[in-house]
């Protein structure tokens, strides 16, 4: 089978009514709880069904402790963010196999406020009346208690353990991460924006410097944070909100290019550790460097893995930045995603620019559009060449926690769509959660900014969003979309020679040809689905297209490096191996 060229669009739409009929959605992704898990046989513990909720009454007897000689420990008392505790039990009597330890932040939440929740049934020693286990756990900018429940068979609330406090207290600077910015000419080599979360409405400052110990320069910034109130609707608006704490937001101005910064971040109650950025280079078609690209990764063992590599190269490889191309924390409404999330990326997000894009799972939804910070009309973009697509991805977040929590180069529309320049490299982060289609802002503003490139300086140019605009995976729906995206983008991206197209959405990899209109050419665009960073497989398998080239069903992670004005390599280095499993030298 090879694919029909796009144009005239009765093509694209008899095509699409033909396999409209065979659509094939993506799989359901079960969303993981606060301490991630699992069944008996393996699979995740969906927070999403309403058979794992625990069944409290409000019996007055799960409001006091009712066995004085038991005991429930969590050591050390005071936890790092993202740091492993342990949770033991003695001394409980009658101990049944609905018997649960729970956890609950803040201390003084009631019965039914619980974070999370552990079947004691699970541990072997359980029907003595004593066990242990342990857990991760995340300074949501409370103080944590766990306590011992049994039902038999309305609740009893059997113990309560010691206060668990994390390292800095509520006030600690959290989720530091960084960001390139265009606010001025060649800002992205002489500024840089810090931003991190902390529970403390104070004014937030950023200390930094060119030499450890050297003379300290300070910046201030603002502070912001958001509502439940402020989302679309359920569940991020309701019993899955959690307060975000307060989001700080410096923007260091003046910095010297391709420069070692040292810097610390917070505000009066407490400071980060000393931790360092380095600069971006100053515009030039000669300047050589590297750095990553991938898309849906969320918080699985998987993307533990691709978290890990990253620093990696980051430490040991020289890579200056990554490039998220949206589904990023797969929260949806469930707020603890996004805590877990940034205690996973901070790491190497504090240490070089971490660029994203928007991804269904954090923009989509169907009520609730007036709250929508984006500015699309109505409930946004609903294409009729996609029906199966577009619906209610976010959990009702429509984009809000990503608007408050990244802060993007404001030469666009925020998160949504921008561009930098970095060295010799012009990129483009575009949205496909909202119209692209000819003639729409986006594209316009998409259009002008390929229009005002200047080759002989920025030669490389990338562009990059979320759905995949070439794809051959067999999942009809997005099939159609990315024939539609053909349609409305394919002429533009040829007229302005775009060398490299990054997309995401299937969590497979594979790339194509230079193509152009469904056809190898060589003045066309390489294209790249590289959603593999950690969220669990996409499986269907692929149709066989002329313009495809490699597809593979593997987590890792897409390396770019540019050499020069003449040679761009790309590299996809799967986790299971580390080793580069396709790579394509790209030449002018």
């Amino acid at each position: 089978m090879t694919t029909m060229a796009p144009k005239p669009f009765f093509i694209v739409i008899y095509l699409a009514m033909l396999i409209f009929s065979l659509t094939k959605s993506k799989p359901y992704h079960p969303m993981p709880t606060y301490f991630g898990r699992f069944h008996p046989n393996g699979s995740i513990v969906d927070q999403r069904n309403p058979l794992t909720r625990l069944n409290f009454t409000g019996n007055p007897e799960g409001l006091r402790v009712t066995q004085s000689n038991a005991v429930l420990k969590v050591e050390p008392p005071v936890a790092s963010n993202g740091g492993g505790v342990y949770i033991t039990w003695s001394g409980v009597s009658g101990a049944t196999d609905r018997d649960v330890i729970g956890i609950y932040c803040p201390e003084t939440n009631k019965a039914t406020d619980y974070l999370d929740y552990v079947w004691v049934k699970n541990y072997p020693t359980y029907k003595q009346g004593h066990g242990e286990f342990s857990v991760e756990l995340y300074n949501l900018r409370s103080n944590c208690e766990f306590r011992y429940y049994t039902f038999r068979p309305f609740e009893e609330l059997v113990a309560r353990s010691n206060l668990l406090r994390f390292e800095g207290g509520p006030e600690a600077p959290l989720h530091g991460h960084l960001a390139l910015t265009t606010t001025q000419l060649n800002a992205t080599s002489t500024e840089m924006r810090v931003m991190w979360v902390s529970g403390a409405n104070v004014t937030p400052v950023v200390h930094y410097s060119l030499a450890k110990g050297g003379p300290l320069m300070t910046t201030k910034g603002t502070t912001k944070t958001y509502k439940a109130s402020d989302m679309c609707g359920e569940p991020a608006s309701g019993s899955q909100f959690m307060d975000p704490g307060f989001i700080h937001d410096v923007l260091l101005t003046d910095l010297k290019p391709s420069s070692l910064y040292y810097y610390q971040y917070g505000t009066d109650l407490g400071m980060s550790k000393l931790k360092n950025f380095t600069t971006a280079p100053l515009p030039n078609p000669d300047v050589s460097f590297k750095f990553l690209v991938y898309g849906d990764q969320g918080i699985s063992a998987d993307a533990h893995n691709t978290a890990r590599y990253s620093l990696e190269e980051m430490l040991y490889r020289n890579a200056t930045m990554v490039i998220h191309l949206g589904d990023i924390a797969y929260a949806e409404g469930y707020a603890y995603q996004w805590e877990k999330y940034f205690a996973l990326i901070e790491p190497y997000a504090s240490l070089v620019p971490y660029m994203v894009g928007i991804g269904n799972h954090e923009q989509d939804h169907v009520s609730g559009g007036e709250k929508d910070p984006s500015g699309a009309p109505g409930e946004g973009f609903h294409p009729w060449f996609a029906p199966s697509l577009f619906h209610t991805d976010s959990g009702g977040e429509c984009g809000v926690p990503m608007y408050h929590r990244f802060h993007m180069p404001d030469n666009g529309n925020h998160v949504w769509w921008y561009s930098f320049n970095y060295g010799s490299l012009h990129y483009i982060m575009m949205s496909t959660e909202h119209n692209f289609t000819r003639g729409s802002r986006q594209y316009k503003w998409i259009e002008n900014d390929l229009r005002n490139v200047d080759r002989s300086v920025t030669p490389w140019v990338l562009i990059g969003g979320h759905r995949a605009m070439y794809t051959s995976q067999k999942y009809y729906g997005d099939y159609m979309l990315s024939l539609g995206m053909r349609h409305h983008m394919d002429d533009l991206l040829n007229k302005y020679q775009v060398d490299l197209g990054l997309w995401a959405h299937f969590h497979s990899y594979e790339r194509t040809c230079a193509v152009y209109n469904g056809r190898c050419e060589n003045n066309g665009t390489v294209h790249i689905t590289v959603g593999t960073a950690g969220k669990q497989f996409d499986t269907n398998g692929f149709m066989p297209m002329d313009w495809s080239l490699k597809q593979m069903i593997e987590f890792g992670y897409g390396r770019i490096t540019v050499y020069s004005k003449s040679a761009l390599l790309w590299e996809f280095i799967t986790n299971k191996d580390k080793k580069v499993a396709d790579k394509v030298l790209l030449t002018k």
